[in-house]
């Protein structure tokens, strides 16, 4: 079923109705049965033609309007399209807007994700230099230490070196002064010995140019406790013993390192 717009359907109607006057004015204005009047007395003619303008220029609204009614629906079309277009551009924009969003949004969360990772990996770059440096710094700590250490042992080492090789130097030193003494002790116990044996000791003319190795054992406190001949002639070394005797105890040291250099002396005798 064809449907028409406002303007159209006036159109139309005023078409009917002025169709329908026309057909009303011709039947009324039918010539009449000649009558005895003049024929310029007659107007019908006039009156067709009144009505015929009348009709012409009522077609002629009725044709600027519909005219006028086109133009109109034309331009609410176009009104409607570029409200539609422009509803559909705006729905476009707020689409597009709305993605456009959407992708910020998204860009902005990689950009905080991306900062987060950047962040977290130079916390861990940051993490690992620290824990080199602290490493590194242990290691040489520890070197140092080590090296002092070292140095300490070797101060160490040299201090007991040198006080070891004082201490023996000082040993040394002791033992010979002590050994110096020893000997110059034995020596002069030797001579005291000797002079109270020879205090004993009985000569004659005929020992003279002779002489006799003598061996005498001496007790720590000077107590002759043997006395023998190692050989020489036999007056000189009888002689000799039996002065040993007569003599008693003979000076002694009580060093007994003195006393081990003395316990077992040998003298030669000779006249």
């Amino acid at each position: 079923m064809l449907k028409f717009g406002p303007a159209i359907s006036i159109s139309l109607g005023l078409h009917l109705f002025l169709g329908g006057i026309l057909l009303v004015s011709m039947n009324f204005h039918t010539p009449p049965q000649p009558m005895n009047v003049p024929i310029m007395a007659v107007t019908p003619i006039e009156a067709v033609v009144v009505d015929a303008k009348t009709i012409n220029d009522q077609l002629q609204r009725i044709e600027d309007q519909k005219n006028a009614a086109r133009e109109a629906e034309l331009k609410r079309q176009r009104d409607e399209k570029r409200r539609k277009e422009q509803a559909l551009q705006r729905k476009r924009d707020a689409e597009n807007k709305r993605l456009k969003q959407i992708e910020d949004k998204k860009r902005e969360d990689q950009r905080i994700k991306q900062r987060e990772l950047d962040r977290r990996a130079a916390e861990e770059r940051e993490r690992k230099a620290r824990e080199k440096r602290e490493a590194e710094e242990k290691l040489r700590q520890e070197r140092l230490k080590k090296q002092r250490e070292d140095q300490e042992r070797k101060e160490m080492e040299r201090l007991m070196q040198e006080q070891l090789d004082a201490e023996q130097a000082e040993q040394t030193l002791r033992s010979q002064q002590r050994q110096k003494y020893i000997l110059t002790e034995k020596e002069k116990y030797q001579a005291m010995i000797q002079a109270k044996i020879i205090q004993s000791w009985y000569v004659n003319d005929s020992m003279r140019g002779k002489s006799c190795r003598i061996q005498i054992k001496l007790s720590s406190t000077g107590f002759v406790i043997s006395v023998r001949s190692l050989g020489g002639d036999k007056v000189v070394c009888v002689a000799g013993e039996q002065a040993v005797r007569r003599a008693g105890d003979l000076p002694m040291s009580k060093d007994v390192s003195v006393y081990n250099e003395l316990k077992d002396i040998t003298f030669n005798f000779g006249f």
